[in-house]
């Protein structure tokens, strides 16, 4: 008995009217006989789906192929491939991150973590050996924050991480994020940190002294600072952490009397409040890509970075300008750009923002400096639904374990937090001075990893219901194609608990409409590029695997078999769907 798979091939005719706006679909079981053509309403393509198939598991004895399928092309005809996969040293190859594999060589697909985690690299973990860890312990992205350190030390810390990758077989992201024209502290005069105690009185200064800061001195990085603030105003600092009254304006200085003591780490941010409301004055005009964030995106562009994150992102406007102006200086380049959503501005335009951004990140610490702190929770969560609504991956960052930083273990309102920003099906974690400079980097990545891993298991367990309404997104007939086949795609493989579904994907596009739907299965990525692999380490559920393939659709799946079998990541009858955005179609079979 040959082996068995079912499939729906979508087919656009180049002869009928785009005004009817119609799709052609073949169904068809292997056999030799041409498959019966028709149109049908992509909107009842699931409900067709669920009452016409019938899924036949493969005969593992069987030594016929494992798939047999009709490819189109325009205008409906059955065809046969004609790009055929010829194998070489090459494409015989496919590339998976180690930790991955291992995983799941030892508990199976479901056990895969769909959250992604980031983690700021810092005195802490900057070396090889810490850099490693990270990997082993989860880490998709590593991040260098260029509020800190100087170009020569952020380029050693990439080429440890594409080291790292090459020789250990990761496939960790690089992420820069920009320091932005946020008002903030300067360096305190190369300590690590400084404890203001209650009631002492200290000097923010915007004068640059060539000597020394005297005892209790900060310097500011805003030469209007002393202008815009006024005696009475309230002085935040990173968002809160601690607290400063102000007292006195002598010239350039403002003194300020400590109301909340805490530790004041160095180029901290500065807000200022008034009969609460946030002071705006002449700090809202500062541009939002300084002249240093030129220099440091020209840096970025030159080390051939993944992502480049913006701080302070006001309006969609900045974010065109900045592709723009990636694509003129390296049109071979493929950065991606992060908006950091931590304004009242960004809020303002949000919607246009995560349209125009290829991710976002919620940084709830400079955010909760400028909206009341009541008003957080709500912010991140209309965020997260709104970006993958609109299919852009989304971040959740800032004070997620901030504890851990010099504790080995969390709070439990910490571990809650980080539990909702995962029930919220937030794409990514991330840690900021908990891994760049804590006591404790690799066990806070552990929580993040522990704590994600059990919500997604309960989440799963408890069969919730999906509450998101996903609108069409698709600007384009084809893009509408690749959205109805995702959105069906994962609908069935919820319904018929599959194993996996395998998408061959180009550019990343379908494996992210994919992971938009957040199927209950774990995602496998194929990609030709290591760029976009690694782009996909960002993105929720997805597993991204390098791996050349053709056009022909067959052979790709008997290839892709063959190699995972060889790494005991599968085995026969695993039931996975597969689809490609080469050839619209889906197709459902259990490995051979």
């Amino acid at each position: 008995m040959a082996a068995m798979s079912q499939s729906i091939n979508f087919f656009t005719s180049s002869s009928s009217s785009s005004s009817s706006r119609s799709r052609t679909f073949a169904v068809s079981k292997p056999s030799y006989s041409k498959p019966y053509v028709f149109k049908m309403n992509p909107r009842i393509l699931e409900k067709f789906v669920k009452r016409s198939m019938s899924v036949s598991c493969s005969d593992p004895d069987s030594p016929s192929p494992v798939l047999v399928s009709d490819n189109g092309t325009s205008g409906g005809a059955a065809v046969e491939s004609v790009n055929v996969w010829s194998p070489t040293a090459e494409s015989s190859t496919i590339e998976v991150d180690a930790v991955t594999e291992t995983e799941m060589k030892e508990n199976g697909f479901r056990s895969t973590r769909r959250t992604k985690l980031v983690c700021t690299i810092g005195p802490a973990t900057c070396g090889f050996e810490q850099l490693e860890a990270l990997a082993v312990g989860g880490m998709n992205v590593a991040r260098i924050n260029m509020c800190h350190g100087t170009r020569e030390w952020h380029r050693s810390v990439i080429e440890r991480v594409r080291r790292l990758n090459e020789e250990k077989g990761f496939a960790v992201a690089i992420m820069m994020d920009t320091e932005g024209s946020e008002i903030h502290m300067g360096d305190l005069g190369g300590a690590p940190s400084a404890k203001a105690e209650d009631g002492e009185v200290w000097t923010f200064t915007v004068r640059a002294l060539e000597s020394s800061l005297p005892e209790r001195t900060i310097h500011v990085n805003y030469d209007g600072f002393a202008e815009d603030v006024k005696v009475g105003d309230e002085l935040l600092v990173d968002g809160g952490m601690v607290r400063f009254e102000v007292i006195e304006k002598i010239g350039p200085d403002v003194k300020c009397r400590c109301t909340d003591p805490g530790l004041l780490l160095p180029r901290a941010n500065l807000t200022s409040w008034r009969d609460g409301s946030l002071v705006r004055e002449r700090n809202a005009m500062l541009p939002t890509i300084s002249s240093k964030d030129w220099l440091d995106i020209d840096f970025g562009i030159a080390e051939g970075v993944d992502f480049i994150a913006i701080s302070f992102v006001k309006s969609a406007e900045v974010i065109n300008h900045l592709k723009s102006y990636i694509k003129a200086r390296s049109r071979d380049s493929d950065v991606a750009v992060i908006a950091k959503i931590e304004s009242i501005d960004s809020l303002k335009n949000l919607e246009e923002i995560i349209q125009a951004s290829d991710g976002v990140m919620v940084a709830r610490g400079d955010l909760g400096a400028q909206i009341p702190l009541e008003q957080v929770p709500s912010a991140q969560q209309k965020i997260v639904q709104m970006c993958r609504q609109l299919n852009t991956p989304v971040i959740v960052a800032s004070q997620l374990l901030e504890s851990m930083i010099e504790y080995p273990t969390p709070t439990r309102a910490e571990v809650a937090d980080v539990s909702e920003a995962v029930r919220q099906r937030a794409d990514a974690l991330m840690l900021s001075g908990e891994s760049a400079m804590g006591q404790y980097p690799e066990k806070a990545l552990a929580v993040l990893r522990s704590v994600s891993l059990r919500i997604e298991r309960w989440w799963r367990e408890e069969k919730r219901p999906e509450a998101m309404e996903l609108p069409d997104i698709a600007s384009s007939f084809a893009d509408s194609i690749s959205e109805e086949i995702c959105n069906s795609a994962a609908k069935m493989a919820n319904n018929l608990m599959v194993d996996a579904l395998f998408v061959y994907t180009k550019t990343g596009h379908m494996a992210s409409l994919l992971s938009r739907s957040r199927p209950d299965c774990p995602i496998f990525a194929f990609t030709t590029m290591a760029s976009v692999r690694r782009h996909l380490n960002l993105q929720w559920g997805l597993i991204p695997f390098r791996l050349n393939f053709s056009d022909d659709m067959e052979s790709n799946l008997n290839r892709t078999f063959s190699l995972l079998k060889a790494r005991g990541m599968i085995k026969s009858g695993d039931l996975v769907i597969a689809v490609s955005d080469m050839l619209q179609s889906i197709q459902v079979m259990n490995v051979p």
